[in-house]
């Protein structure tokens, strides 16, 4: 029996891996820089830490992320103020049907809490969640399964009662390591196999997780 969902965020409630890539590849050429997409493959579901030392790995100490970091988020967010975040195919539905059957809904993000809560206000979602655990509430980042753990003693749930909903290859393992069950939903990073062998289910897209959860619950 299913009682609680946990979502990550990006690339799986809204579509901002795509636009986050597309504002960090126009700064990066305008600083002479090649961000290609093995690094965005690296980037995918980690914390500012880890995005940091992937950056300095790649382009040396003295590339300065943050500095950088500070303009895309700058760009970023005028552009959500303006646009609004983009949401992904089904989500809105979604959070509809488990409101109305009483799941228990979280997001376990690797961005930070207040992003979390921005993108949230900015869609009206922001009342819908039970629950916000973001990636600067916790010491380790996915692959780490601290995430999980520290969202299902919030949710106060049995892990084996939760789904997690995931786009990412580290978050698909933080879930194994957490001994969870995961869907995946891919977004623009290809999971390997190996990977996909250690998820529940795989769907195309959210609005397909009401019909798994009627067949799973009942």
């Amino acid at each position: 029996m299913i009682k609680g969902i946990i979502f990550d965020m990006d690339g799986l409630m809204f579509d901002t891996e795509k636009l986050s890539k597309t504002i960090w590849k126009n700064i990066g050429e305008e600083k002479g820089y090649n961000f290609d997409e093995d690094l965005f493959d690296q980037l995918i579901g980690t914390d500012i830490n880890t995005t940091k030392n992937i950056f300095k790995d790649k382009f040396g100490s003295d590339f300065s992320y943050d500095k950088m970091r500070k303009r895309k988020c700058k760009i970023m967010a005028k552009k959500i103020e303006k646009e609004g975040v983009p949401i992904k195919k089904g989500l809105n539905e979604t959070i509809k049907y488990l409101k109305e059957n009483d799941y228990r809904i979280a997001v376990a993000s690797s961005s930070s809490k207040e992003t979390i809560e921005f993108y949230l206000r900015s869609v009206n979602l922001n009342r819908e969640i039970d629950f916000i655990i973001g990636g600067d509430e916790v010491k380790e980042s996915k692959p780490n399964p601290e995430i999980f753990n520290k969202c299902c003693e919030k949710m106060n749930i049995n892990k084996k009662e939760i789904l997690i909903l995931e786009d990412s290859i580290n978050g698909i393992l933080a879930a194994d390591k957490a001994n969870m069950n995961v869907v995946l939903i891919e977004d623009i990073v290809s999971v390997p196999k190996k990977v996909k062998k250690l998820t529940y289910k795989e769907l195309n897209h959210l609005a397909e997780l009401p019909l798994l959860l009627e067949k799973i619950n009942n």
